[in-house]
């Protein structure tokens, strides 16, 4: 939440690839405020014929996504259905009525997905942040996650049994500039900590691991991954208040595309008979995360 923008080279180094999956992070969650995932039209004008939607490709689906990094996407691969978006992405077909063998991965920027253009893929699944800003270029699906922000400190510091936001009082906490992260810890601390803005994650846990902040705040999702594979040594300790800022991820589509409602309505679907439930307990891992007092 953790982020293995978190640009998106694909690096093959143990070092590169830490800093380039934090990087990811940061841009997939860039901005942030309630949202009703866009003016699309609704399910019901829609004609949502089963495997025989207006695609890109007759009787495929193309979905756009880019360096795949956990909890999202296990490996390097994004067609296995391992990590929680891979996985949602097989069950979105599945309710529009596509086989697993018709889905077509297609690997793309982050700007490419969240640009004014037209897009090489039906939709797109790279934990995008819904904003009033993005809806004026791309369309959003129906939410499939709403966010926390978490708390990262270092595992062996005197920050480690923190419980309350007060226990950080008088600390130095790193956060991503003009992103929810930052919004949500203003909120939280107000002057009482001395807030200190990265371009991206990956920046702002390096500088944890070298001491030169105390904390850091981000995506709690991504932070549980941060922390358990590219961090070792650091941990969540909590997640905060969301201070009325309401981060939610949707699936990106062209905008007015013919798919939006048909996409939305089967997320709709998902939600409703427990599928993104059971994704969110299987690969997020963050249900007990405790908020900090």
């Amino acid at each position: 939440m953790l982020r293995r923008t978190i640009e998106r080279t694909h690096v093959r180094t143990r070092l590169l690839a830490t800093t380039a999956a934090l990087l990811l992070l940061t841009a997939c969650s860039s901005g942030g405020g309630p949202s009703d995932g866009g003016s699309s039209p609704s399910a019901d004008t829609a004609t949502c014929d089963p495997g025989a939607l207006p695609t890109l490709t007759d009787g495929t689906l193309t979905v756009g996504t880019s360096t795949p990094y956990e909890p999202w996407y296990v490996g390097d691969d994004p067609s296995t259905g391992e990590g929680f978006e891979s996985a949602l992405v097989y069950s979105v077909a599945e309710q529009l009525g596509y086989d697993a063998e018709d889905v077509q991965w297609e690997t793309v920027t982050f700007e490419q997905i969240v640009a004014p253009a037209v897009k090489p893929f039906d939709f797109a699944a790279y934990q995008t942040s819904i904003t009033p800003e993005r809806e004026q270029a791309v369309d959003f699906s129906s939410p499939y996650l709403t966010t926390r922000q978490g708390v990262v400190v270092a595992g062996d510091g005197d920050l480690a049994d923190a419980t309350a936001i007060a226990d950080l009082e008088g600390v130095k906490v790193g956060v991503t500039a003009s992103q929810t992260s930052l919004a949500i810890a203003e909120a939280a601390w107000g002057d009482a900590v001395e807030l200190v803005p990265y371009d991206d994650a990956g920046l702002a846990m390096q500088a944890l691991s070298n001491g030169q902040v105390d904390a850091v705040v981000m995506d709690v999702d991504q932070a549980v991954a941060a922390t358990t594979v590219y961090f070792p040594g650091t941990m969540v300790i909590g997640t905060l208040p969301d201070g009325g800022v309401v981060e939610q991820l949707g699936l990106v589509l062209d905008l007015d595309s013919a798919l939006t409602a048909c996409v939305s309505a089967a997320v709709d679907a998902l939600e409703a008979d427990g599928t993104l439930a059971d994704l969110r307990t299987e690969w997020l891992k963050s249900d007990d995360i405790p908020e900090l007092s």
